[in-house]
């Protein structure tokens, strides 16, 4: 992690050029060779900065009220969608995370007006980062019509697998558990454990915690 500067509040011109900015970020990407790109909107970057009660503090028409501070998000989604497809555009939420120090006191509120908005563009899937709010979840499930991708940090397979059988997810997606099991798929089909990602070794380093963990065969052996 390393220090950054103090932000400053977009200007609406600002807002726009970033808005060409997803739309050209995504045509690149395209051209590059990949199938479609994830639109992120969740973590305490910029997007979420703006649906934040607490980082966003803008008296204009992207600030204050749900219905304005949704705005930049779906503006940005509507551009990229419209630059390469909304099947090849997917959308990245995590309600309730206060990763960078960001604060959603309106959580049902925010995301009953963000949810159905992005809905309205035919995104190819929405991904929900899950920050434990089971009642947010299954509303969010509920006002999505396509395909659902659900993360749960720090459950297990099973729970996770569960999601997939009651309908709550179309897929589920692992971070860090990926990283720790190079061999993830051999290891759940095996019913094997898992190794516990080293969390001392996030965001840079050598190889210690990136390519050094071992697949099942090695741990037997």
């Amino acid at each position: 992690m390393q220090p950054i500067p103090e932000p400053r509040e977009l200007s609406k011109s600002d807002i726009a050029q970033t808005v060409q900015d997803f739309r050209r970020a995504a045509a690149a990407a395209i051209e590059a060779g990949a199938d479609g790109v994830e639109i992120h909107g969740a973590n305490g970057y910029l997007l979420h900065q703006f649906l934040s009660s607490n980082a966003n503090q803008r008296t204009d028409e992207y600030g204050g009220s749900v219905e304005n501070r949704i705005r930049f998000a779906v503006e940005v989604a509507t551009a990229v969608a419209d630059e390469i497809g909304p099947g090849r555009t997917g959308f990245r939420i995590s309600p309730g995370n206060p990763f960078n120090d960001i604060v959603e006191d309106d959580l049902p509120q925010l995301y009953g007006a963000l949810v159905p908005a992005l809905a309205g563009l035919g995104l190819a899937y929405l991904h929900v980062a899950h920050g434990g709010d089971e009642t947010l979840l299954k509303s969010i499930r509920g006002d999505w019509p396509g395909a659902l991708l659900l993360n749960r940090p720090g459950t297990d397979l099973q729970t996770r697998v569960s999601d997939l059988e009651n309908g709550l997810a179309d897929v589920i997606t692992v971070g860090s558990m990926a990283l720790a099991n190079p061999d993830l798929v051999a290891r759940a089909r095996a019913g094997a454990p898992l190794n516990e990602p080293d969390r001392t070794t996030f965001y840079g380093g050598d190889e210690r915690g990136y390519t050094d963990y071992p697949t099942l065969a090695e741990s037997t052996a």
